[in-house]
């Protein structure tokens, strides 16, 4: 019995006679495919200002900071910031799993605060989740003492996440080929202003909201302030020390851009009326020569040369000639002279005799 042939034997079989075209159609698929495949991959991570992401990450933070145990008093409510989500994506491009080294400086992180907090997490790119990354730096909490603020361990990112005066917070995650031993990797960073640190307790324990600001509310047990936590997009605002650098166009930099454009038309309008006014004005000649031109140049440079020496060797020939004759001159008038000289004489010998 005749065992059956396989689908991808039979498919390559009826494939061979393909024509030209077949084959650049089938090369094209293939092209297609590959380009579809890299898209998809290149857009599986969310984009910094992609709303949901966002609403998904200061949700959750906001949750947990809401949910803390012992009770927080003095929490603030988190908004989103552009400034922070754009400096986390700046510092997640150069995919090293080390603290940003422009947190302290003054307008390096942000245009209004300094001091930011950072949060990092790095983990294959198709485990990624913001839940994910925020719950474990929420981990944290079992390393961390509260009643003498002491850490048994790494606790940072919890003190941050839970730090009563952080209120603005922006995050980004970035892929990566390689972190660590991690390949196909994504490094997810979140930006917090202001920043918080390990010199004392997170936060002040109490009732929630008994210790909010004058002009604070209570919104999901934190204090919450329609002013501080208003959103403002810097439109011109990139870290400086982002590689490669956004292309934009600050105002400065368009009225730049139309003063130049003005001034090109004005030059070709005045141009246009300059030459109908006065059509017969001669224009420079263009000064580049070809090799030919320049040889040719040249050669009557020269021969204007030769032709001046010859005029000067003929003036010097007709000056000597005229000095030559005005010498004979002279010579013949001395001769004259003389002859009347010697008549006179002889004629005055004669009267004595």
């Amino acid at each position: 019995m005749e065992a059956p042939r396989s689908f991808a034997r039979e498919w390559s079989a009826q494939s061979l006679p393909l024509a030209v075209g077949g084959v650049l159609k089938l090369r094209l698929c293939e092209l297609w495919l590959l380009l579809l495949g890299s898209s998809l991959n290149a857009t599986f991570l969310p984009h910094e200002e992609d709303v949901d992401f966002i609403n998904e990450y200061v949700n959750l933070h906001n949750e947990l900071r809401g949910d803390v145990i012992p009770r927080g008093s003095n929490l603030r409510f988190m908004t989103w910031d552009v400034a922070l989500s754009r400096t986390a994506r700046a510092w997640g491009k150069r995919c090293v799993f080390e603290h940003n080294i422009y947190l302290e400086d003054v307008q390096m992180v942000h245009p209004k605060f300094y001091g930011i907090g950072e949060n990092m997490w790095v983990g294959p790119e198709n485990e990624f989740t913001a839940s994910i990354a925020i719950r474990s730096w929420h981990a944290e909490k079992k390393m961390y003492n509260f009643e003498n603020g002491s850490c048994s361990g790494d606790c940072s990112n919890y003190v941050q996440l839970v730090w009563d005066n952080s209120y603005k917070v922006g995050c980004a995650v970035t892929p990566c080929s390689r972190i660590g031993h991690i390949i196909h990797a994504a490094i997810f960073i979140c930006n917090y202003a202001p920043g918080g640190t390990l010199t004392r307790r997170p936060y002040e324990p109490g009732i929630f909201c008994t210790r909010c600001g004058r002009h604070d509310k209570c919104t999901d047990f934190l204090c919450s302030n329609a002013d501080r936590d208003q959103a403002i997009y810097y439109r011109f605002w990139y870290p400086k020390w982002e590689m490669p650098r956004p292309i934009l166009c600050d105002p400065l930099c368009t009225f730049i851009l139309l003063l130049r454009i003005i001034c090109f038309m004005l030059c070709v309008i005045t141009v246009l009326i300059v030459q109908s006014q006065f059509p017969n004005i001669l224009l420079e000649q263009q000064m580049i020569f070809t090799p030919e031109e320049s040889e040719a140049e040249n050669e009557e440079e020269e021969k204007q040369k030769e032709k001046k020496e010859k005029e000067e060797i003929e003036m010097e020939i007709m000056e000597m000639e005229e000095e030559k004759e005005e010498r004979e001159e002279e010579e013949e008038e001395e001769e004259e002279e003389e002859d009347e000289e010697k008549k006179e004489e002889e004629e005055t010998q004669k009267e004595k005799m």
